[in-house]
């Protein structure tokens, strides 16, 4: 059992020459498993806006960043992401046992636009 407690300063940060070989390496991944280039979810973005009401959240000390997959067919590959507590658990009502209560639009992030349609230019 991990007893260790987030403290919202988990991850690094890594030079932007480190970010592109991650980056690159994620390219030739696809491209071995036989995907063409601009037929796959490259990236994701979100507003800082839309991030910040998340970490808003009482409790919230970090951001969970999860895969999934929605019902657009061209680009199906998606990120959603929800908030975190110091325990590592999700705060979102399905998540903590909630389940009962009314729908909170506000529990997690997705639906911002992808790349290759909206790519860094």
């Amino acid at each position: 059992m991990n007893l260790k407690k987030f403290t919202g300063e988990e991850g690094k940060l890594i030079s932007a020459k480190e970010a592109t070989t991650i980056i690159n390496r994620f390219h030739e991944k696809k491209k071995k498993e036989g995907s063409k280039p601009k037929t796959y979810t490259e990236a994701q973005f979100f507003g800082n806006k839309q991030l910040a009401k998340l970490m808003q959240k009482e409790g919230c000390v970090g951001l969970r960043f999860y895969f999934g997959v929605s019902e657009d067919t061209e680009f199906s590959d998606h990120i959603v992401v929800v908030a975190v507590n110091e325990d590592g658990k999700d705060l979102t009502s399905t998540r903590i046992g909630l389940k009962d209560m009314p729908e909170d639009r506000g529990d997690a992030l997705t639906g911002g636009p992808v790349c290759p349609h909206s790519c860094n230019p």
